[in-house]
C-alpha cells in the first residue's frame, strides 16, 4: 500500500490553525497539573485541538477543548469521550483522560496522532489507488465493528474523521475520530429515547455523508447509517467526488439528491475501477437500510477482493467479533462446554436387580430355618 504522510508543518497548514482565543489555554499553561500546552493543532466548529506534553509521563498528547461560547454543548462534548472510551480498538483514536478547565469547560485527552486525515489525503492525491482506498475502508470497518458490537453508532463518518496515523514501524493505520454525536443502541437495537425525541427537531451529522434516514430525521436510525456513510467515503476516495449532491447549491438541493438522485457507478467515473466493485458500493448505498449490508462484517467480506491483500484478515476478525456478540446474546451458558454424554445406566440397574433377587432369596432361606 502506498504510504503518504505530511510533515507537522504541512498538517498545520491544512488544518484550520487557531489564533489566540480568549478563554482557551495558551502555550506554557499547565492543565490539571500535568498537561503543558505546546500549541494548537487545529480547530473545528465547536472545539479546538491542542498539542500538550504530559509532564508526568513525558509524552505528547492531544487535548480537545470545547470552544468558548459553546458551553451548552458540554454534555454532548463528553458523550464523545464516553463513546470512544467504550471502544477499545487500535483502529479508533484512544481517549486517555477527561477533565474540566478552571472555566468549567470540558476537555478530552487523546493519543497524539502523526499523519493526516483522508480529507487531506484526497487534497494531496486527488484519487488514491483503488486498492489503497479499499484498504483504508477495511481498517475503518474494523474500528467500526468494535463500536457496533458495543451498540455504539458513530453517525458522523467522513474522510475528515478517518485519520491515517503513522506507526513507529513506518506503516500507517486508519483510526476513527470524533464520536461527538454517537449514541448507544438499547438492548432492542433502538436509539435511546433522548435521541428519538431529538431526531424530530434536529438534523445531526455532516450533510454530504448523511444517510437518507438521517436526512429524513428518522427516529429508528441504527448501525446501518454508518454503512451508508462509509459507502460515501469509499466512493469519494475512488472517484474524487461524493456520489450525491457534489454540485448541489444549498442544503435542500443536497438532501434532495441524497434521497432521489440515481447512483452513477464508479466504473463510469474511473476507467480502472472494476465493475464488480460497483455492486458492492451500490449495496452499501441502498436507500432503504434493509437493502444494505446487514453489518460491517458483510461489507468487509465483500471488499476484500478489491484491496491489496494486506488487510484481508480484518474481515475474519470482524466476523469473529460479531460471532462473539451473538454468543453473548444467547445467554451466560453460550461459552460453556457442551454437557458430557450421558452414560448408559443399564449395568447399574442390573446390579441392583441382582442385589434385590439375592437379598430376597437369603431372606426366604433364613425364614425356612425356623419353620
Amino acid at each position: 500500500m502506498t504510504e503518504r504522510y505530511l510533515d507537522a508543518d504541512a498538517v498545520k497548514r491544512l488544518l484550520d490553525g487557531a489564533p489566540e482565543v480568549a478563554g482557551l489555554p495558551q502555550p506554557g499553561d499547565v492543565i490539571a497539573e500535568k498537561y503543558r500546552i505546546l500549541g494548537t493543532i487545529g480547530a473545528g466548529g465547536v472545539a479546538y485541538v491542542l498539542e500538550a506534553h504530559h509532564e508526568l509521563l513525558d509524552k505528547t498528547v492531544a487535548l480537545k477543548v470545547l470552544a468558548p461560547g459553546h458551553e451548552a454543548l458540554a454534555e454532548k462534548f463528553l458523550v464523545e469521550a464516553r463513546a470512544a472510551a467504550k471502544v477499545d480498538s487500535p483502529y479508533v483514536a484512544r481517549v486517555l483522560d477527561v477533565g474540566t478547565l478552571e472555566s468549567g469547560a470540558p476537555f478530552i485527552v487523546m493519543e497524539r496522532l502523526e499523519g493526516c486525515n483522508l480529507d487531506e489525503l484526497l487534497f494531496l492525491e486527488q484519487r488514491p489507488k483503488i486498492e489503497d482506498a479499499v484498504d483504508y475502508v477495511l481498517q475503518a470497518l474494523q474500528g467500526l465493528a468494535h463500536a457496533h458490537v458495543l451498540g455504539v453508532v458513530h453517525r458522523d463518518l467522513k474522510p475528515a474523521n478517518l485519520f491515517l496515523a503513522k506507526q513507529p514501524d513506518g506503516t500507517s493505520t486508519v483510526k476513527i475520530l470524533d464520536f461527538g454525536i454517537a449514541f448507544v443502541l438499547d438492548d432492542a437495537g433502538h436509539p435511546p429515547a433522548s435521541e428519538r425525541i431529538a431526531a424530530k427537531g434536529a438534523i445531526v451529522g455532516s450533510p454530504m455523508y448523511m444517510s437518507p434516514e438521517q436526512v429524513a430525521n428518522d427516529a429508528a436510525i441504527d448501525h446501518r447509517t454508518d454503512i451508508w456513510s462509509l459507502g460515501v467515503v469509499l466512493y469519494e476516495l475512488v472517484t474524487g467526488k461524493v456520489p450525491f449532491g457534489a454540485s448541489a447549491h444549498g442544503m435542500g438541493e443536497l438532501f434532495g439528491a441524497i434521497l432521489h438522485d440515481p447512483l452513477v457507478p464508479i466504473s463510469k467515473m474511473r476507467e480502472d475501477a472494476p465493475k464488480e466493485l460497483d455492486a458492492v458500493i451500490a449495496k452499501a448505498l441502498a436507500r432503504k437500510p434493509q437493502d444494505r449490508f446487514e453489518n460491517v462484517a458483510e461489507l468487509a467480506r465483500a471488499l476484500v477482493p478489491f484491496g491489496s491483500g494486506k488487510w484481508g484478515q480484518l474481515a475474519d476478525s470482524i466476523e469473529q467479533s460479531f460471532e462473539k456478540k451473538q454468543k453473548l446474546l444467547s445467554g451466560p451458558d453460550a461459552f460453556a462446554p457442551p454437557p458430557p454424554e450421558k452414560k448408559s445406566n443399564a449395568g447399574f440397574m442390573l446390579f441392583m436387580l441382582l442385589v434385590v433377587v439375592f437379598g430376597a432369596a437369603a431372606w426366604f432361606a433364613h425364614r425356612a430355618r425356623f419353620f
